[in-house]
């Protein structure tokens, strides 16, 4: 089922990215679980609970900041796809442009949907986190 997960995620890149969120919303539980930015010191970014609350948040960054996420791999992990990318931000009322990484750990369920993702600013610490929780 790896090869299916990492579609899952693709889409929900592609998606997002299009900003086709009923699309992005699709492969992933009512109930998930996004937990943004887990290897930050100051680990104060909250996690967001299911999909009404995440299409809340996707929709207020994109009116803030047009945002755009760049995969550089996918990598299966048992049930876990991790996805290092580059994230592009630009200001919605300004050209300032700001490029940073994160890496999307995202984890399925039996059923085929993704039941969590975490975010990570390192791909080593996403990597360790993948494995560990195997």
């Amino acid at each position: 089922m790896s090869k299916e997960n990492v579609e899952k995620v693709r889409e929900v890149v592609d998606a997002f990215n299009r900003r086709d969120f009923t699309a992005a919303l699709a492969p992933l539980r009512n109930d998930v679980s996004w937990e943004r930015f887990l290897s930050r010191a100051d680990a104060a970014t909250p996690t967001v609970r299911g999909k009404t609350e995440l299409l809340a948040v996707w929709k207020s960054q994109v009116e803030a900041v047009d945002i755009r996420v760049e995969p550089e791999e996918f990598i299966s992990v048992g049930n876990k796809v991790v996805a290092p990318m580059r994230m592009l931000a630009r200001g919605s009322g300004s050209e300032i442009e700001l490029t940073t990484s994160v890496t999307w750990v995202s984890t399925f369920d039996e059923g085929g949907l993704c039941s969590k993702v975490e975010a990570y600013e390192s791909r080593d610490d996403a990597l360790r986190a993948a494995e560990l929780a195997e």
